[in-house]
């Protein structure tokens, strides 16, 4: 009757679907080193709050007939990384940026607008029963128009920036602050050259899951 944790040690991203329903939650510390077990301890019987977010796609088995492991077309369907793969609910085992708390948050995002550049602050607040940390991770996406009228890949999202925020103690709330600059929106088009495309483009904040907050912009109008 007690809860079981499965911890992941390993170099790079496993197909476990089989493992995912039997324990009460899964630790990915790939290569831990040594001081990496001591830390692991400390989060896991609440001495610290301080979880990550995976830094890759974890795919299903089935991946491995859909796409032969040594193509590394990025954008051919089904697509590689987060930025091409398909991105329908569930579609990925885990999602790039993926990482829970031993608390949980609530996020809010608004801006200040000028003519080529935006604020935005994003508020954090722990409404659950302990103190600890989350990490805010800022997307930019563009709309489909931008995306039909481009003659090369487009990522479906990709990460501009990201800031862990914290420690916030339960009940409260911090703030953390982002800037950019339409220079910012730009893609890599097919000479690889930054371009900047005119039409909607979006900035999605996120937690790695839950609700997201999504601002949109338009340049060149």
């Amino acid at each position: 009757g007690k809860p079981v944790v499965l911890v992941l040690a390993n170099g790079g991203a496993l197909a476990i679907d089989n493992l995912v329903d039997g324990p009460a939650a899964i630790v990915e510390v790939f290569n831990p080193a040594v001081m990496g077990p001591r830390a692991l301890a400390a989060q896991l019987f609440g001495d610290e709050n301080r979880w990550g977010k995976l830094p890759v796609t974890m795919y299903p088995h089935e991946f491995i007939n859909q796409k032969n492991m040594t193509d590394y077309d990025m954008a051919l369907s089904p697509g590689r990384t987060y930025k091409y793969y398909d991105s329908t609910p569930g579609a990925a085992l885990f999602s790039f940026g993926h990482g829970l708390s031993l608390t949980e948050f609530k996020l809010t995002c608004s801006d200040e607008a000028a003519d080529t550049s935006t604020k935005v602050t994003c508020q954090v607040a722990n409404v659950g029963e302990m103190d600890g940390d989350e990490v805010v991770l800022v997307y930019h996406k563009v709309s489909d128009e931008i995306r039909e009228a481009a003659d090369h890949p487009i990522p479906l999202k990709q990460l501009i920036d990201f800031e862990r925020v914290g420690p916030v103690a339960k009940g409260a709330k911090a703030f953390q602050s982002f800037a950019f600059t339409y220079d910012d929106f730009e893609l890599v088009n097919a000479n690889g050259d930054k371009v900047l495309y005119d039409g909607e483009h979006t900035l999605v904040f996120s937690r790695g899951h839950g609700e997201e907050v999504e601002l949109t912009y338009v340049v060149g109008h």
